[in-house]
């Protein structure tokens, strides 16, 4: 997969797996090993994650979800709300990075506590057999604006370094919402709580999306 650069508010889609996640900090390096000639030194925005300093309001990154993105130092990357693709947004600070991704799946998704656990399962293993050093820290089913959702936290390697992560899976009506944050364990906890949670909670879908619309079901839509 191509990195793409994260680039405030510009637009641009990206389609892959929930658990690829989008390799922004590798363009932020280099350009920043580029751009050494007058000064050596590596901003400290690239090398460690910061606080954001504070959160614009509620955007919608397309399909009637709304979602607070953090402001300054972060970068945000939203697409177009008419672009039907799968990748929604980019948000990242250093070495972290929390992208939202929406699948259309053609139909509902799991609603009752074994369809959640059942889900639950799935991706754990689909995320062991992306990762084979994927190691699962805690696993929850949940809700997110009364929607079904299941959680999962873990630890990843992720362009060949340990990562930990956290990884929401919202299911409104047709489409799973999934929300996937990582930083270095030293950043986590700090980052988790600064950024990563309050984003997640923020999640919004407007009531005419709660169901499963005709767009839901759109030729190439992962199932």
């Amino acid at each position: 997969m191509a990195p793409v650069p994260s680039i405030r508010r510009r637009s641009g889609a990206l389609r892959a797996g929930p658990w690829i996640l989008v390799a922004v900090i590798v363009v932020a390096l280099a350009a920043a090993a580029l751009g050494a000639g007058r000064d050596p030194a590596v901003p400290r925005s690239l090398v460690r994650a910061l606080p954001p300093d504070g959160f614009v309001p509620a955007q919608n990154v397309g399909f009637g979800t709304l979602l607070r993105l953090p402001d300054d130092p972060w970068s945000v990357s939203v697409v177009r709300r008419a672009d039907t693709g799968i990748k929604r947004a980019t948000m990242t600070s250093g070495p972290a990075v929390l992208a939202v991704w929406i699948y259309p799946r053609g139909r509902r998704g799991p609603r009752t506590t074994d369809e959640l656990r059942t889900a639950r399962d799935r991706l754990v293993d689909a995320a062991k057999a992306r990762d084979r050093t994927f190691r699962v820290i805690s696993s929850a089913t949940t809700r997110y604006d009364r929607l079904p959702a299941v959680e999962l936290r873990g630890t990843a390697t992720i362009l060949g370094r340990p990562r930990t992560v956290r990884s929401v899976h919202v299911y409104a009506g047709g489409r799973e919402i999934v929300l996937d944050a990582y930083a270095p364990a030293r950043d986590f906890r700090r980052i988790d709580r600064a950024v990563f949670r309050p984003v997640m909670r923020s999640l919004r879908v407007a009531p005419d999306w709660r169901g499963v619309r005709r767009i839901d079901g759109i030729a190439g839509a992962p199932r």
